[in-house]
């Protein structure tokens, strides 16, 4: 009964009951539960709750030490959820499943290699890429994300309060999402793999020779996969800041720089036990048809995943979406409101405002001042009522 209520009033209740209160709420309706106090008999309930809210009051600091969150006032609690906790609850969201996807899409292109490779464990990619794949070529991009990533400003998470209803609900990451990241991780290193290795089966060059050698077969497959999936996360990312965009740029323009440098010659005269692809970067992507391979491979990578966000914006949008459509109108409206009040307030202090002047109808006592004369001795001197007004 008291889940079917819209607020419920524990009376007189110790600090022990107020923490069974939420640990029955967490284990009957499987919620997610955020508790909130001022003083040291809110300590359990705060401890006990998923996330804890203290406020430093009057009642001294033991909330706020035992909280995750502490603040001043309660009307910041507003702010704290429909603002910061959305944006949070969508950006750890958006970097777990483009990790997960991400580390598909590099993992299983080793399994469909051993179909070719005799199951040697020889593996698919270069050893120095491996180790730097996660690393260097695709960290920044999805840690960024992560961070400073978020699809709507605080005035319009604050004007639609429903914004916030998929977080309560748990729809951005949940056992569906996570097989959506790994079918999407299996569609892409399939791509990744097959359509490289289908370019390199009768392929020749502007010099006559056929380069479908394993090194090059692997330059090329790990330039897919880094385009790839770098351009994958500037389709998820909403909140595009300078620093994005040199981390996508970043990323991709250091494993050029990378893969350029350790297949060099000079790098392999000094270590010749340890990088082995002695100019294999350079011979592979001077020919314009791998390029071609790399192109048509980040395209078919991209293009489902293109047509798909579309339609589901178009034909099934969510309340975030309708809300970033209508964005411009939305801002207006909000700027008409702010000049509103503004001006009511600035209008409502002009007719509160009282004049300066003051008036008496009865002598006061301005001539002491000037004679030194005391207010004792006047009163003394006319029976001492001279100075007491009369009663109105």
């Amino acid at each position: 009964m008291a889940c079917e209520c819209e607020a419920v009033i524990c009376c007189r209740v110790t600090p022990k009951q107020k923490a069974n209160v939420v640990s029955l709420v967490k284990k009957y309706k499987k919620a997610v539960t955020l508790s909130i106090g001022d003083g040291a008999n809110d300590v359990n309930m705060i401890k006990t709750a998923d996330i804890g809210v203290g406020i430093s009051g009057q009642e001294g600091m033991q909330a706020v030490m035992s909280s995750d969150y502490a603040f001043a006032q309660f009307r910041y609690l507003q702010r704290l959820l429909l603002v910061h906790g959305r944006w949070s609850y969508i950006r750890m969201c958006k970097f777990l499943r483009f990790f997960f996807f991400k580390n598909f899409a590099f993992t299983l292109v080793h399994f469909w290699y051993s179909f070719f490779s005799g199951y040697s464990s020889q593996v698919a990619y270069e050893d120095w890429f491996i180790t730097l794949y996660n690393l260097a070529y695709s960290s920044l991009p999805v840690l960024l994300v992560g961070l400073l990533d978020q699809d709507l400003n605080d005035r319009l998470s604050l004007k639609f309060p429903k914004l916030y209803l998929p977080g309560q609900q748990g729809t951005l990451f949940n056992y569906k999402n996570f097989f959506i990241s790994l079918f999407h991780g299996i569609f892409v290193s399939l791509v990744i793999f097959f359509i490289p290795y289908g370019a390199f089966l009768q392929t020749m060059g502007q010099d006559g020779e056929a380069p479908s050698d394993y090194q090059s077969f692997v330059v090329v497959t790990a330039s897919s996969l880094v385009f790839t999936v770098n351009l994958q996360i500037s389709l998820d990312t909403s909140y595009w800041t300078f620093v994005s965009c040199f981390a996508v740029l970043g990323s991709i323009a250091i494993y050029f720089g990378i893969m350029f440098d350790i297949h060099s010659a000079g790098i392999h005269v000094i270590f010749p036990s340890v990088f082995t692809f002695t100019g294999a970067a350079s011979n592979a992507l001077r020919q314009p048809y791998l390029w071609l391979t790399i192109i048509l491979t980040v395209g078919l990578s991209l293009l489902p995943v293109v047509c798909i966000q579309f339609l589901h914006k178009t034909i099934w949008p969510s309340v975030g979406d309708k809300v970033q459509r209508n964005r411009r109108k939305y801002e207006m409206q909000l700027e008409e409101e702010e000049k509103k009040k503004k001006t009511s307030g600035f209008q409502r202090n002009r007719a509160s405002r009282r004049s300066a002047y003051a008036f008496s109808h009865t002598p006061g006592y301005a001539n002491l001042i000037s004679t030194g004369q005391s207010i004792r001795r006047r009163q003394t001197a006319h029976g001492g009522n001279a100075g007491r007004r009369p009663a109105l």
